[in-house]
This record gives structure tokens, C-alpha cells and sequence, in this order.
């Protein structure tokens, strides 16, 4: 496992290529795929003007680690840590905040109703 000294500057290399990218390419909506191989993903976006997020999964324990990374004078430029999340227990709801249409639980017994294998 990394050590803490070795982290911030993984953090800071993955956050600055991040930002570079969004500087000198234009935007575009494409599909992203994870490498499930390996323990952790990270995927970057941005918060505001001169702020991006950093989020990063650790698909082996199913923790979420946030960060956010401010740019602009020497003085304003930080990397913090804003949040970490055990989603064990999140990932096995059906549904929260969920607007659709049918809830899990009516679709499934839709499904069901047509004689179509949901489990």
C-alpha cells in the first residue's frame, strides 16, 4: 500500500494532467471505460471556474474518496480531501432518490408478469 508521502504527489500529477487536458483540448462527451483488473479508478471533472474534483474508487475495499483542487495564484492553490464513503451498503440498495418512472420493485414484478427471469 502507499504510504502518505508517496499519495500527495500521485494525487497532484493524476489533478495537473487532469486540468492540462481540460486547458488545451476542446470538450467532449465520450463513453469512459474502467480497467476492472486493477483496484482503483479515478475519474476527474469540473466543480466551478478554476476548481475541479477528483473522485476515486477503491474497487477492492468499496470506498469513495473525493478531492478538490483549486488552480490560479500560488497562494489559492490546494488539493483537499472533501469527503471518503464506504459504498458497501449504498451499492445494494435498489433505489434512493430514485425518480424513474416503475420502482425496482414494480418493474421487477412487471417483468415477472410477462414471464421474463429477473433473478
Amino acid at each position: 500500500m502507499l504510504e502518505n508521502r508517496n499519495l500527495v504527489p500521485l494525487l497532484l500529477a493524476a489533478l495537473l494532467g487532469a486540468l492540462l487536458s481540460q486547458w488545451w483540448s476542446p470538450s467532449q462527451v465520450q463513453a469512459q471505460s474502467a480497467d476492472g483488473a486493477r483496484r482503483y479508478v479515478a475519474v476527474t471533472g469540473t466543480y466551478q471556474e478554476g476548481v475541479s474534483v477528483l473522485y476515486v474508487l477503491d474497487q477492492k475495499e468499496q470506498r469513495l474518496a473525493i478531492y478538490e483542487a483549486r488552480g490560479g495564484a500560488a497562494n489559492s492553490r490546494r488539493v483537499a480531501l472533501v469527503g471518503v464513503r464506504n459504498i458497501r451498503q449504498d451499492t445494494q440498495l435498489d433505489g434512493f432518490n430514485d425518480e424513474s418512472e416503475y420502482s425496482f420493485k414494480d418493474l421487477e414484478e412487471l417483468l415477472e408478469r410477462r414471464g421474463i427471469d429477473v433473478k
